[in-house]
This record gives C-alpha cells, sequence and structure tokens, in this order.
C-alpha cells in the first residue's frame, strides 16, 4: 500500500529534513557503538547490554530507518549531500582548535601548569597537531 504524497511548505519541509537528518544520524551512531565494540586508548566502551537487547534494539534500529526513508519519500524532503572533503577539513579544524585550546599557557583556569612539563607538553601537542595537519583530501 503506498502512502499518498504529502506536500509541506518550504519551511515545514526544511524542518522535518533536518528532523529526519539529526534522528538518521543518532540511530546510526548507536548502531554502530552497538556493533563495533573496537576499543580505544581514550574512550572504553562497557558492554552492559544483553546480546539478546543488542539485537533487539538492531532490529527496532533498522525498523526506524526503514520508517525515515519511507517518511523521506512521503513527505519529499530534502537529501543532504555532503563533501567528504568539507567533512574532513571541518574535523581538522576542531582537532586544531581542541589541541591549540589545551596548550599550557590556555590552562591556567585549571591552575598553575607545573613549569618544568610547559615545554614538552606543548612540544607532544605541536607534533599530533603536526600528524593530524597531513591528514589530506
Amino acid at each position: 500500500m503506498t502512502k499518498e504524497i504529502i506536500i509541506l511548505s518550504e519551511n515545514h519541509k526544511r524542518s522535518l529534513s533536518s528532523t529526519l537528518l539529526v534522528v538518521e544520524q543518532l540511530l546510526y551512531e548507536m548502531k554502530d557503538q552497538m556493533v563495533n565494540t573496537d576499543q580505544k586508548c581514550c574512550y572504553k566502551l562497557t558492554k552492559d547490554i544483553e546480546d539478546s537487547k543488542v539485537e533487539h534494539n538492531l532490529k527496532e534500529i533498522e525498523t526506524a530507518l526503514l520508517k525515515i526513508c519511507s517518511l523521506k519519500e512521503r513527505y519529499n524532503t530534502d537529501t543532504k549531500v555532503q563533501s567528504l572533503q568539507r567533512i574532513i577539513d571541518t574535523k581538522k579544524t576542531k582537532i586544531w582548535e581542541t589541541l591549540h585550546n589545551s596548550k599550557s599557557r590556555r590552562l591556567k583556569g585549571f591552575g598553575e601548569f607545573p613549569q618544568k612539563a610547559v615545554k614538552e607538553y606543548d612540544n607532544d601537542l605541536d607534533e599530533l597537531m603536526a600528524i593530524t595537519e597531513k591528514i589530506t583530501y
């Protein structure tokens, strides 16, 4: 049974498009966290959900993703097209900002930074900044 296409105003269509995009991204993030159990060095995920619940959740996520596709068609919402280059550039900028704002001279609000560690600490952050700067597109 095909559902009738519903015509929304451009403002309503734009709002629904954004809503569906955000929900879809959040669902994919949840799915990825449940499926991808790779441990990282600064982030550890505790698997505190039973396998049966993970399987149940994955099925519900798939159902929700299918519903999003259905709603997208029904309300003729926009598809966001994103450049991978732009994503990489944005993330590199965020990495640079985060590392730059973590330099010893910027941490005064947390108390006096150990003077003998300043140079080594800042050099370590600079090295990480240089490495991430080599990511290309």
